[in-house]
């Protein structure tokens, strides 16, 4: 079962030139490109998937960005290495780039938090602390611990 980050922000104004940029270079630090074509080629490493943006001329409704993300699972703890990483991304481009939209983040049908102290977390936390029990209680954790 595989679960995916999904993430959109919208406002009145579309991104300028200067947003567009400093997006893309906050997408570009946080890029697994070389890690995902490692496990794609030798299956070393975790499966991850790269960050994606849906193109802006598909954005409707006020979306001035909008996207989705497979989160790696081949691995004890990879779900939430996962989600930490690009909860991460995602709070640096909400607040570098797009503080003034109103976001949506979720990991499938769980809905994220925002808090300006720590970010996007779960409901339990101030973290991702149901993500994190949910990979405790996760097939390949039992099976790392044979």
């Amino acid at each position: 079962m595989s679960f995916s980050i999904y993430y959109d922000a919208r406002r009145d104004s579309p991104l300028t030139l200067e947003e567009a940029q400093r997006l893309d270079a906050i997408v570009g630090a946080f890029d697994k490109i070389d890690e995902a074509d490692r496990h794609a080629h030798s299956g070393k490493g975790l499966n991850w998937e790269t960050f994606t943006l849906y193109e802006a001329s598909r954005l409707t409704g006020g979306k001035v960005l909008e996207g989705a993300t497979k989160l790696p699972d081949n691995k004890a703890f990879a779900l939430h290495k996962g989600a930490s990483h690009w909860v991460a991304c995602l709070n640096r481009i909400r607040r570098d780039v797009l503080p003034d939209a109103r976001w949506s983040v979720s990991i499938d049908d769980r809905t994220l938090l925002w808090s300006d102290k720590s970010g996007w977390h779960d409901e339990a936390s101030d973290g991702l602390a149901t993500l994190w029990l949910g990979c405790l209680l996760s097939a390949p954790f039992r099976l790392f611990t044979k």
